[in-house]
């Protein structure tokens, strides 16, 4: 009986329905398919996307790197205002006067010649390096805005200016020391004439 009873509630299998179940995964089938066309066109669509941004992107830093090596490497050129300033001249000419200072004969002790050539070497030794500084900020080895190089020429200018006024200085005292000397000198023998 209960086997009877199982079976009355038992669905019978017929082609129809094999056929029918057939259609139906042949639907979810050609509905998969059509997802899967969808899926493939977004996904070709965000590839293109991606490659052309990326290729912006390269774009955009190409042109950014351009301009920042233009700005770096007309840093190192300094303007005309800067290489024909008066300062620049100013500066030579003190050096050439400083040396020509030094290079008079002086009538002074053995000590006194040895300190005055000791003065000569260390304030030319200063004056050459600030040669070597001006020759930076006038040159090209530098990355300096035109500012930046104007404070600094104007830095040398009053350095060299100072040396300068040292060297008048120290070179007139050397002479007022010989005259007096001199005049010493002389006053002895006219002391002994008398």
């Amino acid at each position: 009986m209960v086997l009877i009873s199982s079976g009355a509630s038992a669905q019978s299998f017929s082609f129809s329905d094999l056929f029918g179940q057939s259609k139906k995964q042949l639907n979810y089938y050609q509905q998969q398919i059509a997802a899967y066309n969808a899926f493939e066109s977004e996904l070709k669509q965000g590839y293109n996307v991606v490659q052309h941004g990326l290729s912006g992107i390269a774009a955009i830093n190409t042109a950014e790197l351009n301009a920042h090596s233009a700005y770096y490497n007309s840093l190192r050129q300094p303007s005309a205002t800067v290489k024909n300033s008066s300062q620049v001249q100013d500066i030579l000419n003190w050096q050439t006067q400083i040396s020509t200072l030094f290079s008079q004969p002086f009538a002074l002790t053995t000590d006194e010649q040895t300190y005055v050539g000791a003065v000569k070497s260390n304030l030319l030794n200063s004056c050459n390096a600030d040669l070597a500084e001006l020759q930076n900020v006038i040159g090209t080895n530098l990355q300096m805005t035109d500012d930046q190089r104007l404070q600094r020429l104007n830095k040398l200018h009053a350095g060299m200016q100072d040396k300068y006024l040292f060297a008048c200085h120290f070179c007139n005292s050397l002479k007022t020391l010989i005259i007096q000397r001199q005049q010493a000198i002389n006053d002895d023998q006219t002391l002994e004439k008398l």
